[in-house]
């Protein structure tokens, strides 16, 4: 019976890698992209060192001055005004939309002029504030950033091994 179940595990095996089938995450960038100059255009020290960690775990070398076979990677993140969802008078919480944008462009270092892709990038968060505990609702907006800055770069990085 135990023979039986391990000859079927290696056909599962050998039919599933056979087809093309991989993890997700386990690609790498392409060719094209693994000589990345990355151009910080407002994303703060923690922002950029976080998506430069991503980047290099994803495959790419990373370069501070223009090389004729890199590609440039200008990225920007902005805050967007917060809504509120839903307002409770009179248990004093409210609902709060946080989002943000992560724009980027793709363009080779030697031709400083043609973009190959600008995309954008949103999403939101919807967090529950409670207007009597301030600081539990400055710290639960803080960590609702961290996580829309930690998806917006894993968005980013999925986007950039599918060009």
């Amino acid at each position: 019976m135990k023979r039986i179940q391990f000859i079927a595990l290696i056909i599962l095996v050998i039919v599933v890698s056979g087809c093309g089938f991989q993890l997700r995450g386990t690609a790498s960038l392409p060719e094209a992209l693994s000589r990345l100059q990355l151009i910080n255009d407002g994303l703060n020290v923690g922002q950029f060192r976080q998506l430069s960690d991503m980047l290099v775990k994803a495959g790419a070398a990373l370069q501070s001055t223009d090389g004729n076979d890199s590609v440039q990677l200008k990225v920007k993140m902005i805050s967007l005004p917060e809504r509120n969802l839903v307002d409770s008078a009179n248990t004093g919480k409210t609902i709060v939309q946080v989002s943000k944008r992560l724009s980027y462009s793709v363009k080779k270092a030697d031709d400083g002029v043609t973009p190959l892709q600008i995309k954008i990038i949103e999403r939101q968060v919807n967090i529950e504030q409670d207007s009597n505990n301030l600081l539990g609702t400055g710290s639960e907006k803080e960590a609702a950033e961290k996580t829309l800055e930690q998806a917006l770069f894993s968005q980013l990085v999925f986007q950039l091994k599918r060009l």
